[in-house]
């Protein structure tokens, strides 16, 4: 018997509009199971999916970065790993030393700062709930809020390919670079994985994992789907994501994670 469900929210369980759909929050609700978004977006950025469907239980942001609870409106922190403050700074000197023009994007727990505004911020905010203020250098270094997450949104491929090679050979410690697109690269804290966030609930409702189960689509959702003891990804996932599903289920326009709850998790 599945007693939570995990799942990814972009390709999974938002439309291409970055709604939750009807049937989807429909069959959410109906289960009356704990549900968890696992993301790599800001707790913010989730807040919209999550009062949509009126979510109680732990969420997990930050691909794994941040775990929190929101109750009467009010987000509060259970666990967290920051980028370490030093390589937050590196990256930033290093990437302005060769692309000044190039903005950085420094996502704390509620705030969207960049370095710089460049027709790459421009089109990433189209889609954000909140718009980004320019990073004052003078102040920020003296007292930096933790940082879980830094974005590039780079549209020239020759630029992100540089961009790429010189933290590569940075060697930069404790973190995890990823892509999920051409044009969009993810950093944030080596231990923020989004299995780790699934981990961390599970101990503590004293879950087996074989009574959890999760959806998603991307390559970084692979670690979590390996884990639960019901992978269930979308028909829009990648291959290399679909290999390691126990079931696949609808794709995100079409309420694959509704669908996916109604014939996979309440009939087993």
């Amino acid at each position: 018997m599945i007693k939570h469900i995990f799942s990814d929210m972009d390709g999974t369980l938002l439309n291409q509009h970055g709604k939750v759909s009807a049937g989807n929050r429909t069959a959410i609700q109906h289960a009356d199971i704990p549900f968890t978004l696992v993301s790599a977006r800001s707790p913010r950025q989730m807040m919209d999916a999550i009062e949509t469907l009126d979510l109680t239980a732990p969420q997990i942001g930050f691909n794994g970065g941040v775990i929190y609870q929101v109750k009467d409106g009010q987000l509060r922190v259970i666990e967290d790993v920051p980028i370490p403050d030093q390589v937050v700074k590196q990256v930033v000197d290093l990437v302005e030393a060769s692309f000044p023009d190039t903005g950085i994007s420094l996502f704390g727990l509620t705030s969207w700062q960049v370095t710089c505004m460049d027709d790459g911020i421009a089109f990433f905010q189209e889609d954000m709930p909140q718009k980004p203020t320019v990073l004052d250098s003078k102040t920020f270094w003296k007292d930096p809020e933790p940082i879980y997450k830094m974005t590039f949104c780079v549209l020239k491929s020759q630029v992100m390919d540089g961009i790429v090679k010189i933290l590569q050979d940075a060697d930069l410690p404790g973190v995890a670079m990823q892509k999920s697109s051409d044009i969009y690269l993810d950093i944030t804290a080596s231990e923020a994985k989004k299995s780790r966030g699934v981990n961390y609930i599970a101990k503590h409702e004293q879950l087996d994992l074989t009574e959890t189960a999760a959806f998603g689509d991307g390559p970084n959702d692979i670690p979590m789907l390996k884990l639960v003891g019901m992978p269930i990804v979308m028909a829009n996932g990648l291959p290399n994501v679909k290999r390691v599903a126990r079931y696949l289920t609808a794709d995100n326009d079409h309420d694959g994670v509704g669908r996916g709850i109604d014939k996979y998790v309440l009939e087993n």
